[in-house]
């Protein structure tokens, strides 16, 4: 692996290392207002959900990094502690890169970008109503890092409502994230398309298998991933019919065939073969 020393690189290349690889992060679309009334709108990727019970959200719209200077959003919530979030779906995403244009203060983001608001129920800055998911917040408590360029400032909020576009909510009563085709940042100018990758992973209940309940024989292979010895677990109970010594052309041979029927999940069949 190479290794970086961040405390050695200058800002914007440890900015684009961060970037590149914790993604892809969740944009916050957030709209404030100033108590002069002017209306902002700009979205951030340092964003995400950190609890239920109060609802805490929290986005950090960071100092900028050429200038150092605070950007209308922070300022606007620091005034009147309160903001809405709305979640940007991919058939608005181009809307959204206009709003992050670097307009000057009091510049009104919704007539630049041709957003719709929508009002408010407990606070004043309107939601994007072209947003599938849209939530009210106030603000809780803010943490400036540091003031100077690209330093953060955590804004912690907390929900007090939220709004979802009908269509959605399935029949269940769950949101459907290929109806909701959430849009998230990448490094770069990149950016992931939910309702494009999306794959169920069930989430274990009770206490799972471990590794070390697989075989040396089957958890040493060259030819399984760790992804395939963790679909292996997903049994009730882990086979113990013993393996008698085999070929190494024997066991590619088993394992390439189990490798196969893994992807598939079919996983007793997988055992099987490899136990055979």
């Amino acid at each position: 692996m190479k290794t970086f020393d961040l405390s050695e690189l200058p800002f914007p290349v440890a900015h684009r290392l961060l970037l590149g690889g914790i993604a892809p992060r969740p944009i916050a679309f957030v709209s404030t207002i100033d108590n002069s009334g002017n209306v902002n709108l700009a979205p951030f990727s340092f964003f995400n959900a950190f609890g239920a019970n109060p609802p805490i959200v929290c986005f950090s719209p960071a100092y900028s990094g050429k200038t150092g200077a605070a950007k209308d959003t922070l300022l606007n919530i620091l005034e009147t502690k309160e903001c809405t979030i709305s979640i940007v779906s991919y058939d608005m995403v181009h809307q959204m890169s206009l709003a992050s244009a670097p307009y000057e203060r009091g510049v009104d983001e919704f007539i630049k970008s041709g957003f719709t608001t929508l009002p408010s129920l407990k606070v004043k800055a309107p939601g994007v109503a072209e947003s599938p998911f849209v939530m009210e917040a106030k603000l809780l408590q803010h943490i400036d890092f540091d003031h100077k360029p690209g330093s953060a400032n955590m804004l912690i909020c907390e929900v007090l409502m939220i709004h979802i576009r009908e269509d959605v909510i399935n029949d269940n009563g769950q949101i459907d994230p290929r109806a909701m085709d959430q849009v998230a940042r990448m490094g770069g100018q990149w950016y992931s398309r939910a309702a494009q990758g999306l794959f169920e992973l069930s989430q274990p209940s009770t206490v799972k298998h471990g590794f070390d309940s697989i075989p040396a024989e089957i958890r040493t292979s060259p030819y399984l991933t760790g992804n395939d010895l963790a679909k292996l677990l997903d049994v009730e109970e882990i086979p113990t019919i013993p393996i008698t010594s085999i070929s190494k052309e024997t066991r590619e041979n088993r394992h390439l065939r189990a490798k196969e029927l893994i992807e598939h999940n079919d996983i007793e069949s997988a055992w099987n073969i490899l136990l055979s």
